[in-house]
């Protein structure tokens, strides 16, 4: 054990060493060296199994939904209940219980300034479960955010300070675990010499993808973004077997992942660095970020393609609006300048935090010049448009035609018409391209069918703007975007468009708009966010006959009315406990509330179950009277349950005075 602990020393210290030289331009990217004296291995100690083999099925920084990941995600041997310690001596901080997240999560606060975090936990020890409990009691509330006084809570290393579980926003059983310093900056646990993970293997890539970043730019002969399969090689390296051709302003994008030893879970890259003919354009690296910027992540991601496809590409350039400090970059931002009309080589390079690399590198032909339309194929079905918005870019395609060539569009701007040709043709359909930083097309016209495109406005970043007309108003704060929004508006039949979900905001925007249609129980009406069968609660109120709401995200939003209560069905009611599953089949629950002879109850509640279940103030205390459940949607509507318990029998006791004396 020693030596592996002095070898593990030496390997941290030069994975440290190795950060601080390649990264020395990076704000944020290596630890500064106050955080250097905590990062000698043997400071804290390993939350779960402690000197046990382990593994881990997420790691620092991996692109999740509208955040990166805070921390490691240790693995419990697909169970809960194992003992949690305590990294290091300290005090509990703050103590917390949340619906999703973190579900039931511990803070400590350690004396070198940093904090561990503790998440998804299923209980926590004696100690703190009582004091909890206690608390949830006296304010009446499942959901709770507590922040002990310094030292009421003091703790020592090795001290067993929880369960783990799968409470809030798991996907299975695991310890959600963090390192945070004094500025409430994620660091990389791995980075502090925990010998029970072990990761021998190098990332590897997925697929990347180029994306034209100007109207005129160009990969692979079209407007839109491609997506290729690097091929792995015998020796480890990687190539494209396919060739590509770009010319123009262009983006790469990389999906790739690492992996520990022992796991077969997907986690997110330490570094990307890319170079052009051998001079490094872009570096990315993530061996630390600060928890406030975390939803940055939707511009360092592909957004749109992560709405559409669930794939989540790292972008290798800074997009309009990313302030992330965890990159360095050329003049360009990273953006590969394809313009001369040369073949150019890319080079994409991938490290995990123990420096294990893997490499592809590719050449970029130039576009050959242009060359005639090819022909279409006649078609005698309607002509069908589609439309989609790529950065700037406005592209529009169509198909069936009755010609082998493709008409004219007619582009409609404020009611004149622009004549629109052409761009190319692709598998027998035709492209035509709009700059939106010229052009806000209200609709596009080819042979007889119309295709309604809604732009009205464009929107500024840092600037507090209002659109309106007569049925609804949309107003963007000054903080709401990231980048220039052509914003598009449609509403009818209560069904309100506002751009695709594919943009990514940085803050609530706010809407407010008349019913278009008469509506029964607009009490109970509310807005969703809906996308196909899918709907999402949003909310808002009525006011002077107009809905008001907020969202951060867009999409197509709709008037929907929820006159259904929750469904309630009880599993157990006795002297020890209540339990029951809860549904709604719309708004979603809003509160739950349980009163046992006029005395409120706690009660548990995991989502992902429907399942809710009494947690007592005193468990020696039995259950008995009137018992009244109630549960409420979002929507208002209520649904009561009432029982009434038998009293709980009681020992028996015996009145020693009415025994008689035993004679002589």
């Amino acid at each position: 054990m020693v030596e592996k602990v002095k070898s593990n020393l030496v390997r941290v210290s030069l994975v440290v060493f190795l950060l601080l030289i390649r990264f020395p331009g990076f704000g944020q990217a290596a630890p500064d060296k106050e955080i250097l004296k905590a990062v000698q291995p043997g400071y804290f100690l390993f939350p779960i199994m402690p000197g046990e083999a382990n593994s881990l099925s997420g790691g620092l920084g991996d692109l999740r939904p509208n955040h990166f990941h805070a921390g490691i995600d240790i693995r419990t041997a697909q169970r809960e209940g194992l003992d949690v310690y305590a990294a290091a001596d300290g005090y509990v901080s703050r103590i917390a219980v949340f619906t999703g997240g973190y579900g039931n999560v511990i803070f400590i606060k350690h004396p070198n300034g940093l904090t561990t975090v503790y998440g998804h936990l299923k209980t926590l020890n004696d100690t703190l479960g009582r004091y909890l409990r206690s608390e949830q009691y006296k304010k009446q509330t499942f959901e709770i955010d507590l922040r002990p006084q310094p030292n009421q809570f003091p703790v020592k290393k090795g001290e067993i300070i929880a369960l783990s579980g799968n409470t809030g926003g798991s996907g299975g059983p695991h310890l959600h675990f963090e390192i945070r310093d004094d500025k409430n900056n994620l660091l990389n646990p791995l980075l502090f010499g925990f010998q029970e993970i072990e990761d021998n293997v190098p990332p590897f890539f997925e697929r990347i993808a180029l994306q034209p970043l100007t109207p005129a730019s160009r990969v692979n002969g079209q407007a839109g973004r491609v997506a290729v399969t690097p091929i792995r090689r015998p020796n480890g390296e990687y190539v494209l077997t396919q060739p590509v051709s770009a010319n123009g302003l262009i983006g790469l994008e990389v999906l790739a992942h690492d992996r520990t030893s022992g796991s077969p879970f997907k986690n997110g890259l330490s570094c990307i660095e890319i170079q052009l003919d051998g001079q490094e354009v872009f570096a990315y690296n993530m061996s630390n970020f600060p928890n406030e910027a975390t939803r940055l992540i939707n511009l360092h991601m592909n957004y749109g393609v992560e709405q559409l496809t669930g794939q989540r590409y790292h972008r290798c350039y800074i997009a309009d609006g990313n302030t992330l400090n965890l990159y360095r970059f050329d003049q360009r931002r990273g953006k590969l300048p394809l313009f001369d009309g040369q073949a150019h080589e890319v080079t994409i390079t991938l490290y995990d935090c123990n420096q294990h690399a893997t490499m592809l590198r590719f050449t970029i032909h130039p576009e050959a010049e242009s060359e005639p339309l090819a022909r279409l194929i006649p078609s005698k079905l309607p002509t069908a448009i589609f439309s989609s918005v790529e950065e700037n870019t406005l592209l529009i395609r169509a198909r069936n035609f009755p010609t082998t060539t493709a008409p004219t569009a007619q582009l409609y701007i404020r009611g004149e018409a622009v004549a629109l040709p052409t761009t190319y043709i692709r598998a027998n359909e035709a492209y035509y391209i709009v700059d939106l930083q010229k052009q806000l097309p209200d609709s596009v016209q080819i042979g007889k069918t119309v295709l309604p495109l809604n732009f009205k406005k464009r929107i500024r970043p840092g600037q507090a703007t209002t659109y309106q007309d007569s049925s609804v108003t949309v107003t963007f704060p000054a903080e709401s975007l990231y980048d220039t929004l052509h914003l598009a508006v449609s509403y009818s039949d209560n069904r309100l468009s506002i751009n695709q979900g594919t943009i990514p905001l940085n803050d609530n925007f706010e809407v407010n708009l008349a019913a278009l249609q008469p509506l029964e129980n607009a009490h109970r009406t509310q807005m969703y966010l809906v996308s196909g069968n899918r709907k999402t609660y949003v909310g808002g109120f009525w006011k002077d006959n107009r809905f008001l709401f907020r969202s951060r995200q867009l999409g197509t939003f709709q008037l929907l009315t929820d006159v259904n209560p929750p469904t309630v069905k009880i599993l157990r009611k006795d002297h020890e406990a209540l339990v029951a599953t809860v549904k709604d089949d719309l708004s979603g629950l809003d509160t739950v509330r349980a009163m046992v002879n006029g005395e409120w109850i706690l009660m548990q509640y995991d989502y992902k179950k429907a399942l809710i279940w009494s947690d007592k103030l005193d468990p020696t205390k039995p259950f008995e009277g009137s018992v009244v459940l109630e549960v409420k949607d979002r929507a208002g509507n209520l649904t009561t349950v009432t029982a009434t318990l038998p009293p709980a029998p009681r020992p028996m006791t015996v009145d020693s005075t009415a025994i008689p004396e035993k004679e002589n």
